[in-house]
């Protein structure tokens, strides 16, 4: 199957400079990879771009959009892992009451008395 990019293009394209963009891009998904990794892959992306738009306030950084965030995750594969909530328990009333037979009395003076 032949492409329509001449060679002359494609060498051109392969030496090519990464431009600001993609090089921002790069440092966002590090930032992105570094605090999934600490917080077990329980964030999604809006809690990731929470935690990221504040660290970079901090450092005094470019504030990033969330979904830039969310489009960054989606490229590289990242999801939250979903925790599925646990049933209430719901007492039930007891249908079959066994007779009260020892009356507290445990102690038996031979063995299979009881």
């Amino acid at each position: 199957m032949k492409s329509d990019v001449s060679r002359a293009a494609y060498y051109k394209w392969l030496s090519r400079k990464p431009s600001n963009r993609e090089v921002e891009n790069e440092a966002i998904l590090r930032d992105i990879h570094l605090l999934y990794q600490q917080v077990d892959d329980i964030y999604g992306y809006r809690r990731i771009a929470l935690t990221i738009k504040r660290q970079r306030k901090e450092k005094n950084q470019a504030v990033v959009n969330e979904k830039r965030i969310y489009r960054l995750m989606q490229v590289s594969g990242l999801k939250s892992v979903i925790r599925r909530k646990r049933k209430p328990y719901r007492k039930s009333p007891a249908r079959h009451v066994a007779e009260h037979v020892l009356n507290r009395a445990f102690a038996s003076e031979k063995p299979n008395e009881k």
